[in-house]
C-alpha cells in the first residue's frame, strides 16, 4: 500500500529526528515475528532509553546520509527494524543479540555507529564494553591515583620529621619525670 507524499516527509523528519540524537543503531531482520514479540522488545529498550522502530527503507537511507551517518545499502534490504541506543549502546546491542540468540526470526544484520558500518558479528564486542558511567570512574581513578600518590610523597618527609621530634620530646619528657621522681625521693 502506498503511503502519501505528507506522511514521507512525516516519516523521513521522524528519522533524522531520531538519528540526529543516536549513539548508534542496530539494524536487524524481522519477518516473521509477532507485534507482541516486537513490543515485549521495544519494552525492554525503553528501559535504558532506546527504542526500536520498523523504517522505510528508501527514507531511512536519505535521513542516513543528512544526518552524516554511513548508509550501508547492503543491510537495508528486506523488512528493517532500527534498535536506536540514545544512552548505553552496549546495553541496546546486548537486549537485541539475546533476543536473536532465542529466536531464530530476529536476525542481527549490523549496525551503525557514527559513520563506520558495524558487521554482526563485530556487535559482540561492542556489548562487552563497560557503561560509560564505569569508563568514567576508571578514568577518573587513572587521573587522580598520580596526584594522590604525588601528594603522600610530598607529606612523608613533614611526617618523619614530626615522628622524630614526636620520639624526642616523648623521652625528654621521660627523662625529665624520672629525674624529678629522684630528686623528690
Amino acid at each position: 500500500m502506498a503511503i502519501t507524499k505528507e506522511r514521507k516527509t512525516q516519516l523521513f523528519e521522524e528519522y533524522v529526528g531520531m538519528l540526529q540524537n543516536a549513539q548508534g543503531v542496530v539494524i536487524t531482520e524481522y519477518r516473521g515475528m509477532t507485534m507482541k514479540q516486537l513490543d515485549d522488545l521495544r519494552t525492554k529498550l525503553r528501559d535504558f532509553n532506546s527504542r526500536l522502530t520498523v523504517t522505510k527503507n528508501t527514507l531511512l537511507k536519505i535521513a542516513l546520509k543528512e544526518v552524516g551517518m554511513a548508509v550501508p545499502d547492503e543491510l537495508l534490504a528486506g523488512p528493517v527494524a532500527l534498535a536506536v541506543a540514545y544512552e548505553d549502546l552496549p546495553k541496546t546491542i546486548t537486549t537485541v543479540l539475546e533476543l536473536s540468540g532465542t529466536n531464530d526470526l530476529f536476525v542481527v544484520k549490523g549496525g551503525i555507529i557514527g559513520a563506520d558500518i558495524v558487521k554482526a558479528k563485530d556487535l559482540d564486542a561492542i556489548s562487552k564494553l563497560p557503561s560509560l558511567e564505569v569508563l568514567r570512574a576508571q578514568l577518573l581513578g587513572t587521573i587522580v591515583m598520580p596526584l594522590t600518590q604525588f601528594m603522600s610523597l610530598l607529606e612523608e618527609p613533614g611526617r618523619q620529621i614530626v615522628a622524630v621530634i614526636q620520639a624526642a620530646t616523648d623521652g625528654s619528657v621521660n627523662v625529665f619525670a624520672a629525674s624529678s621522681s629522684d630528686e623528690a625521693a
